[in-house]
Parts: structure tokens; C-alpha cells; sequence
């Protein structure tokens, strides 16, 4: 499958591309997306899903292309494709933005924190996230 985003956002230009493909090692059902601008390899998710919501076990933007906005497109552009269940997730403890930086920035994009380090995201219009 592969999925576009174009638009122009915070002085970024954007026209990102998505290839989805399942893993061959992992978490059994663990897809990869890949997202990338032109030849440029942007970014890489994994996510598992299950009958009721899915897990993102990793958003990693390559190093060539953090701070210019990248992580938020890509979060938004998943977003947008996962959005029929609850998305989980489990901040990373050891990152190096530090772990109340992680929790304020998924904040920012609709997650809520469950736990110390669990945060989710419920579907658009779902009660759950009226609430």
C-alpha cells in the first residue's frame, strides 16, 4: 500500500509517501511503515493490531531529519490511517528527548496518558475521547 500527504505546515512542504508491509521478524501481525520524501527514507513505524486497537511499538525519525517537523507529520499522517480503533502506545523510557518530553509531544497530537509511561489515543468521535 502506499499512501500520500501533501501540504504546506509550519514552513515545511510536505509530500510524504507510506509503504506498508509486514514484518518478517517481531511481533506476530507487526507492520512496517515507511515514510519517505522522494528517495529520502524519513522515517519508520512499527505498529501490531489487534482486534480492538492497535500498538505502535516505535516512531523513529533518521537522525538526517529530526527537529524539522518530520515526527509530527508522520504521527499525523498514521493518525489519519489507524483511525477505526484506540492507538496505544508505551513512552520509551531511555530515549534522549526524555520521557516528559516524549509524554507532552503525543499529548500535543489527541494522547492521553493511562499510566506512567502508557499513553492512547481514541478514534475521532469516539465517547471515550469526548470525555
Amino acid at each position: 500500500m502506499v499512501y500520500k500527504l501533501n501540504g504546506r505546515e509550519d514552513e515545511l512542504t510536505v509530500n510524504l509517501s507510506v509503504r506498508v508491509f509486514p514484518r518478517t521478524f517481531g511481533y506476530q501481525g507487526e507492520m512496517r511503515y515507511e515514510f519517505t520524501q522522494a528517495d529520502d527514507l524519513v522515517g519508520v513505524v512499527s505498529v501490531c493490531e489487534d482486534e480492538t486497537s492497535y500498538f505502535i511499538h516505535f516512531l523513529n525519525v533518521m537522525p538526517g531529519n529530526r527537529g524539522k517537523g518530520y515526527g509530527s507529520k508522520i504521527l499525523k499522517m498514521l493518525c489519519q490511517m489507524l483511525h477505526d480503533k484506540p492507538i496505544t502506545l508505551e513512552l520509551d523510557k531511555g530515549s534522549p528527548f526524555g520521557i516528559e518530553n516524549l509524554r507532552a509531544w503525543y499529548s500535543r497530537h489527541g494522547f492521553v496518558s493511562t499510566t506512567e509511561d502508557l499513553m492512547i489515543r481514541q478514534p475521532p468521535g469516539s465517547r471515550k475521547q469526548e470525555a
